[in-house]
């Protein structure tokens, strides 16, 4: 990239690059292209369907990974749980699960949800993420159960507290947190990417 071109794009009067260019300004600079793009205002939740995107256009280098789409997956299914309305404050409400209470937001008045945590929506970190830099709404420790690698991408298997979550972390992630089975992790999770229906009576 000319350096004229890098210096309009900085000072707003070129467009932003592509992905592609971003992932290896990204790389160069030593940072983590997501966590660079939500510094700079983007959503998490957004940033993962642009980088499902990304992949969609690069499948030989992910065998499989055309299959997935975040709408609906088997991981979905395995990310999805009955739970109870412990308190709310408008739409955003607070729902116990396993030993943990998460945030979501449900605009049904209905106590007893049916909600869906997005793997693409879990992170894992090291260590317990800062409240001034982290825009996660529920955080709650973990340990690594399991490691699957999908070509390109991983699924992590986290156990927490009386529940399983499935997260979805690049390969380049995973190797830079130096990530293994039985390694102790915090889980964070967005209030808006958990999606959320009433659960339906049994009429029988």
């Amino acid at each position: 990239m000319d350096y004229t071109r890098l210096s309009r794009i900085e000072h707003g009067s070129r467009p932003a690059p592509g992905l592609v260019e971003i992932r290896t300004l990204a790389d160069l600079l030593g940072l983590d292209m997501v966590d660079l793009l939500v510094a700079a205002g983007t959503s998490r939740e957004v940033m993962e369907y642009l980088l499902w995107a990304e992949r969609l256009q690069h499948t030989e280098a992910a065998p499989g990974i055309h299959a997935y789409d975040p709408s609906s997956s088997p991981l979905l299914a395995k990310n999805t749980f009955c739970v109870t309305v412990q308190d709310r404050h408008g739409a955003l409400c607070r729902v116990r699960l396993g030993g943990e209470v998460l945030a979501v937001f449900s605009f049904s008045p209905e106590t007893a949800l049916i909600i869906a945590i997005p793997p693409e929506a879990v992170v894992a970190h090291c260590g317990r993420p800062q409240a001034e830099t982290c825009t996660a709404d529920s955080v709650f420790p973990a340990t690594v159960k399991k490691i699957r690698r999908l070509g390109q991408v991983t699924n992590l298997v986290l156990a927490a507290n009386g529940f399983e979550l499935n997260s979805l972390h690049s390969e380049e992630r995973v190797k830079r947190m130096n990530l293994k089975e039985g390694k102790s992790v915090f889980a964070s999770v967005q209030a808006t990417a958990i999606r959320t229906e009433p659960k339906k009576e049994d009429k029988r």
